[in-house]
């Protein structure tokens, strides 16, 4: 920023005009909504809320803050993603600690947490205890969810990666929700039966990785995105290998990018799953397919 007044400024530099200079700054670096982001960014550098930051947006801004300010916004031209810079992120209202070895929670995958929590609800109903597990939990956002709106279940959320797992136990701990979390290759290592199985896993063509954004791209891990060649990679192994795992009647579940949903629901079809749906996310695109090991219905939704 021509800096945001970093010079020798006489002028005086209020919050407004410190934004609105990274707005335009942002916006020469192609991010996106960078109007949104210039926002987010001042109330994480000024640790105040968007009521208070309109408030004062003629006053001048603190030289602590507008370093900070600068530093956030430095970050953010370079494409790095906003929930990394500010360390946090929310899903289904939770305040998630995030970094780049996970992948950022999505407003996407909140269908998925929508559907499980609707089945372990119905299988809470019948009474008995509840185990949920969640395949690929990275941040742990999927597994929290269920633990936090199906109180009492028996949480475990699985993840090849170590650094993920890190961060799901922080999140785990300052929400204070009682799930058991394990490094394991899928269910390499998990022991029992489950009345709901849930993932969302690496689904992106390994042909696509390099025509993604760059804040996805460059700064979340390619672990947690690469499907294989044609991304359907886990979807078959995992729908392959769970009906071991699940209860009579229980479900699986799946976040789908949204051209797959077809060969998803024809996976869990000949691995012998039944009452299969497919639901579409708030955009209208498919999210996510499920299916029930028993039952013989087939819908979409």
């Amino acid at each position: 920023m021509a800096e945001i007044g970093r010079s020798d400024r006489k002028d005086k530099i209020t919050y407004r005009k410190a934004r609105k200079d990274a707005v335009r700054e942002l916006a020469a670096c192609g991010v996106p909504d960078a109007d949104v982001d210039a926002e987010l960014l001042m109330e994480y550098a000024s640790s105040q809320s968007r009521t208070g930051l309109m408030l004062r947006e003629k006053e001048e801004i603190p030289e602590a803050v507008l370093s900070s300010y600068l530093e956030a916004v430095s970050l953010r031209k370079r494409r790095i993603p906003l929930q990394q810079i500010t360390g946090k992120a929310y899903f289904m209202g939770l305040e998630l600690t995030v970094s780049d070895k996970v992948l950022t929670p999505r407003q996407d995958t909140e269908t998925l947490a929508e559907e499980a929590v609707k089945r372990i609800r119905e299988r809470q109903k019948a009474g008995g205890q509840v185990r949920v597990l969640d395949l690929c939990t990275g941040s742990g956002c999927l597994i929290l969810a269920a633990a936090r709106f199906c109180p009492g279940i028996e949480a475990v959320g699985t993840d090849l990666s170590g650094d993920a797992l890190y961060i799901a136990r922080i999140n785990a701990q300052r929400l204070n929700e009682d799930i058991f979390l394990l490094k394991s290759d899928l269910f390499d290592k998990v022991k029992g039966q489950f009345d709901v199985i849930m993932s969302n896993p690496p689904y992106i063509r390994s042909g696509d990785m390099a025509s993604l954004m760059e804040e996805v791209k460059d700064h979340e891990p390619h672990l947690a995105l690469d499907g294989g060649q044609d991304g359907l990679h886990y979807y078959r192994e995992i729908a392959r290998r769970a009906g071991a795992f699940l209860k009579e009647g229980a479900w699986l579940l799946f976040e789908i990018g949204a051209d797959q949903g077809r060969n998803v629901t024809e996976i869990l079809e000949m691995n012998g799953y039944s009452d299969l749906s497919m639901i579409r996310d708030l955009s209208g695109h498919d999210r996510v397919v499920c299916g029930r090991k028993g039952g013989s219905l087939v819908s979409e939704s």
